[in-house]
């Protein structure tokens, strides 16, 4: 069933960006050639004989008489109807097919016929924007489209051809016929979606304030010790940096690992050296004092991709960011067997992932009817189900995996973040960097070191957390680009444009044949 003229505008917004990122590759695979002045009819196939050219010649002509330029091109390329929309319109546009600049007024009928078989193909029908506004709208694009169809099964490229030309002419020179009668679910559309105060709205209000007072009477109280939470100056505990910043964050990032690397320097386990300009890469030392569990996963996984000499280049620390997955669920389960995290965590997050996922699809409805109505009004009963939605997967996402006991260790962390924090972005604070900057980058403070880094590289300090003395001739010009680059490479935190020539606008319709 064909489409109304106005339901083409909505899905206008969803193919646009598709056709025009796709436009340029089109380009290349399609060869128009050069238009010839006065030739209406180009086939690259050989499908049409020199009688049907001249008289599909003779019906554009009658089609220009009244008003519009006409080029029916045939190319031999397998390209889907989408592609062949797309040739059509590039068509239009690199030749200028349309009466005067501006205009948007012209019509192409392209076809892409299969090259092992040019009885079948794709096709597509163009017209510009002023005649889809005006004597040929969208809904008689696709109903000529449609007519053509059964000639095109037969083989009957020409006669196809020539029964879209006469239609084409006969609604330019007396007006399109009446579009066609809604379905049933358009008039169900139309009813219950038209206008600002429609049963849709309606609903949509009354469904979102009911669904967002539901959500304020089940936000979680956060699971807390009440443990005070007291400024710390260094680290409260020995607990690693990957485990300490996983506890406060309540999950477990890359960062964890990113700050393993830095305390595996740090404890003469490996260096990180500068690989080229504004890379690193890692050089392992020795295994000894790596302790089981995640830190050997993550030695293993630096090894599997070392050369002879034990280290590991820019390109292989992609590789290994492959195994890291493995890595942050062995914390995690490190955090679960110590009690710190709670294994109902995902649990007591469902029901609101569930509550999100039914306002969302209750959305989804809002959208297809107000598209069916083509009724940009019912998209108000859309915003507060789909803000409440969205507020319930927040919810969700702040319901901590810490226990009780977990955020009572954490406490004193937290008091060592808001430290970090401070004094990072403070020069005038006396703080032992080679301890800080790995706790501070597991408990996500690492950008507030920032500056301080780089006023210290000028300075000539040399990070134990890259290496220390075994790296010492490697950072000469100073360490802050490879800090950088560490942040990138180890614990990161083609197109178009659409036509504005006489193919805007345009609209489409054809199909396989």
């Amino acid at each position: 069933m064909t489409l109304p003229s106005r339901r083409w505008v909505w899905c206008a917004t969803l193919v646009a960006l598709v056709l025009a990122l796709s436009a340029p590759l089109v380009a290349l695979a399609a060869d128009f050639g050069e238009r010839v002045p006065g030739q209406r009819v180009y086939d690259q196939t050989g499908a049409l004989t020199a009688d049907d050219k001249a008289r599909i010649d003779t019906q554009a002509a009658a089609v220009e008489r009244a008003g519009s330029p006409v080029v029916v091109f045939l190319a031999a390329r397998d390209a889907d109807y989408d592609e062949t929309v797309a040739d059509g319109r590039d068509l239009m546009e690199t030749w200028d097919i349309q009466s005067a600049p501006d205009q948007r007024d012209g019509v192409v009928i392209f076809f892409n016929l299969q090259p092992d078989n040019l009885e079948h193909g794709t096709y597509a029908l163009i017209a510009g924007q002023s005649l889809i506004n005006g004597n040929l709208p969208q809904y008689e694009l696709e109903r000529i489209a449609d007519d053509m169809r059964p000639q095109l099964e037969d083989g009957d490229i020409t006669g196809a051809t020539l029964l879209a030309l006469e239609r084409i002419e006969r609604d330019l020179t007396l007006g399109p016929p009446p579009p066609p009668e809604p379905s049933a679910a358009e008039r169900f559309a139309n009813s219950v979606a038209d206008g600002p105060f429609s049963i849709v709205n309606f609903l949509g209000v009354v469904l979102g304030a009911a669904a967002a007072f539901m959500l304020t009477q089940r936000v979680p109280a956060r699971m807390t010790s009440k443990a005070p939470v007291s400024q710390a100056v260094s680290p409260p505990t020995d607990l690693s940096p990957a485990l300490a910043g996983s506890l406060v964050a309540g999950n477990v990032s890359d960062t964890a690992i990113g700050a393993t690397l830095l305390d595996f320097a740090t404890r003469g386990a490996i260096a990180i050296e500068p690989d080229g300009k504004k890379k690193i890469r890692i050089r392992l030392l020795s295994e000894r004092g790596i302790q089981p569990g995640y830190e050997q996963m993550i030695w293993s996984a630096l090894a599997a991709q070392a050369d002879a000499d034990g280290i590991v280049g820019d390109k292989q620390l992609g590789k290994v960011r492959k195994s890291w997955g493995a890595v942050r669920k062995q914390i995690r389960q490190d955090l679960l067997d110590r009690g710190w995290f709670a294994a109902d965590a995902n649990e007591r997050r469902k029901p609101y992932w569930i509550f999100a996922a039914v306002l969302y699809g209750l959305a989804a409805v809002v959208i297809i009817l107000a598209i069916i109505a083509q009724s940009p009004w019912a998209l108000i009963g859309f915003v507060p189900l789909g803000i409440v939605g969205s507020i319930a997967i927040i919810v969700a996402s702040q319901i901590p995996n810490t226990t009780v006991e977990g955020d009572r260790i954490a406490a004193p962390w937290r008091g060592y973040k808001r430290y970090l924090s401070s004094a990072g972005k403070n020069p005038q604070v006396d703080l032992d960097l080679d301890t800080a900057v790995p706790y501070a980058l597991a408990l996500g403070s690492g950008q507030a070191f920032n500056k301080r880094l780089e006023k210290a590289s000028e300075a000539g300090y040399l990070p134990a957390w890259l290496g220390g003395p075994q790296a010492s001739s490697a950072y000469a010009a100073g360490f802050y680009p490879y800090w950088i680059a560490f942040n990138s490479s180890v614990a990161p935190t083609s197109s178009g444009t659409a036509g504005t020539g006489a193919s805007a606008g345009s609209g489409a319709a054809g199909g396989s044949f």
